[in-house]
């Protein structure tokens, strides 16, 4: 990237390149510094790691082109659809009778508690009704006079007034 070769190594074209770029060439240098200096310069030119692409190479970057005419395999379903469709129908229908069947036993339940209710309060009636002539009579109180009598009738007015809208 911007640094130089190691001091031994010379870029210069190889016979067999003909029109591909320079390769590097290391003379008067040891095999071994030969060998670290290949790995170096060839580290530096590597593609980054696979998890570091945007893009992979293995996988397929386009969807498959839909098929245009002919018959579709997805337009007819097989046997074994119609066949798994058939009994998920049933089996809905089935669990729509059952919560249908759950609701009539609580409208049953609730009719029965009504029912129930109505003859306990028509035998509290009748009972009261029984002990009616029996129970100490309440004394009536006559209505207080006013003080005013002209405040009163003011009042008179006004609460007829008012029931009138009513």
């Amino acid at each position: 990237m911007g640094e130089e070769p190691p001091a031994g190594a010379e870029l210069e074209p190889s016979p067999e390149a003909g029109s591909r770029s320079h390769y590097t060439v290391f003379a008067g240098s040891s095999q071994e510094d030969v060998a670290y200096a290949k790995v170096f310069w060839s580290s530096l030119s590597l593609q980054p790691p696979l998890e570091s692409r945007l893009v992979s190479g293995d996988i397929k970057q386009r969807l498959k082109v839909a098929q245009r005419g002919g018959q579709c395999c997805h337009c007819k379903p097989t046997q074994a659809d119609i066949k798994s469709k058939q009994l998920l129908i049933e089996a809905h229908m089935q669990l729509k009778a059952e919560e249908k069947a759950r609701y009539f036993e609580k409208a049953k339940k609730r009719e029965e508690i009504l029912e129930l209710i109505n003859k306990q309060r028509e035998e509290r009636i009748k009972k009261e009704l029984l002990a009616l002539p029996y129970k100490p009579k309440r004394m009536v109180q006559s209505p207080r006079k006013p003080a005013c009598p002209e405040s009163s009738s003011d009042a008179q007015e006004t609460y007829q007034a008012l029931r009138q809208f009513d």
